[in-house]
This record gives C-alpha cells, structure tokens and sequence, in this order.
C-alpha cells in the first residue's frame, strides 16, 4: 500500500509537479502527455521505471477524456490502429527487456529529438486508410513498450488528415488509452514487475486530475502555436542534455 502521509507527498512533490505541466500543457494544447512526462521524470525515476510509471497514470487521463469526447471518435479508425499496435507491442517489449536502462534512456531522448525533428521540418501527408493506419498502429505500439510513447508516429499521421481538431483529440485519446491498456498487459505478461510503479503512479493520480482539469478551463484561450513553440525548445534543451549526460557516462 502507498504511504498516504503528507511526508509521503512531499517526497513525491517533484515529479508531481512534472506531470502537473504535462498534463495541463496536453489539455491546453494538445501537445503528447508522454512526450512531456518522460524526460522530465527521468530526473527522479530510473528509466525502466518510467516507462510502466507513465503507462498507468497516462491510462486514466486518456480513459477519462476519450469517454468524455466519445461522440466525436472514429472508432473504426482505433480499431486499425489497435490492431497495428497488437503486433508492435511484443517487438518493444523484447526491446525493452534485452536493453540496458542507460541505453534506454539515451532512446527515449533521441527518439523524442528525432520526433520534434520530423514534426517541424517535414509535413507528412499519409491518406487515412486501413493499411496506412495499421502500420502507424505497429510502429506506435512498439514505441509504446520500448519507450513509453505511443504518440508521436500517431502525431505525423494526423497531422494532415481530413479530420477536426475535436476529432483528431478524441481519436488520438481512444487509441492511447487502449494502447496503454494494452502496454500495461503486455507488461504484465512479460513479467515485468509492476508493484513498484503502481505505487509511484498513485502519487501522480493527484497531479494528473489538477493539470488536465486546468488545462481543459485554460483551453481556447492559451495560444497554442505558442506554446507549442516554447515545448519543443525546453524538449530540446533536456533530451540533449540527457543524451550528453548518457555519453559522458557511457564514456562514447
């Protein structure tokens, strides 16, 4: 059971913190709660720590909002995706066990980087249909075992398609809570023990319900473009440090 002491919180007073920004910036701007969420916590959390950590407290904010936004979700859509990331799950999961965390961490920090990248240099433009959605589905769900984040290939495939804003938010929040499900399961069965993470989520939950509330009254009326702009700088900023810090340790 989680320590419910208010000491107990205050240890945890850091990374809540952490999830609080991601949270509101997710539900302000739309902008990925993982992508935000992970390098941060990599700060306090060993990284295959971080992973699991993420998958649950990331399943009940993407459950919550898809249920509130359900009227708008291309269910079809989730299911071509789902079925993608089916298959994509076990691959990452392999990955994430036969990699050393260090080697991991410098992943997650590049595959962000590389993320960022595509998102601003390249417009990608993917017709949505079965075949292209199933590749983005595998792709998405070995990212999400091997990294944590689902979002980004799901990003690039959205961000040209002939769908609305409110649309695209409910899609993306249905496939990540069911992905995250799925994560969790995959987890789960491939032994990887979760005790520890269930007790580190719970002191989130908190964090998570605040920042996604805040950012649901803030939304319309945070300039986005903005906001998204000043994301990818600090992004930028922490992977490359993050990466620096990995190469001086692993001494490359």
């Amino acid at each position: 059971m989680p320590d419910l002491s208010p000491a107990a919180f205050a240890a945890h007073l850091a990374p809540m913190l952490c999830v609080f920004a991601a949270a509101f910036l997710q539900s302000a701007t739309g902008f990925g709660l993982v992508m935000i969420a992970s390098p941060l916590l990599m700060y306090f959390y060993d990284s295959k720590l971080v992973i699991p950590i993420i998958a649950m407290f990331a399943c009940c904010g993407n459950v919550t909002q898809s249920f509130l936004l359900r009227r708008h979700t291309r269910f079809a859509l989730v299911g071509w995706l789902t079925l993608g990331a089916l298959v994509g799950q076990p691959i990452g999961l392999q990955i994430y066990q036969i990699v050393p965390s260090i080697w991991l961490k410098l992943i997650v920090s590049i595959v962000i980087l590389i993320s960022l990248a595509l998102m601003q240099a390249f417009h990608v433009r993917a017709e949505i249909r079965p075949r292209n959605s199933f590749i983005t589905g595998l792709i998405a769900g070995t990212s999400a075992t091997t990294t944590g984040m689902s979002g980004p290939p799901l990003i690039l495939y959205f961000s040209h398609a002939q769908l609305t804003p409110t649309e695209i938010r409910a899609t993306a929040c249905t496939f990540f809570a069911v992905s995250n499900v799925l994560a969790l399961t995959a987890f789960w069965l491939g032994g990887v023990a979760l005790a520890e993470p269930m007790r580190e989520a719970f002191y989130m939950l908190p964090a998570l319900a605040l920042g996604v509330s805040a950012g649901m009254i803030a939304a319309g009326r945070v300039p986005a473009k903005e906001f998204r702009t000043v994301l990818y700088v600090i992004l930028v900023i922490m992977c490359l440090h993050t990466i620096w810090n990995t190469v001086k340790i692993l001494g490359v």
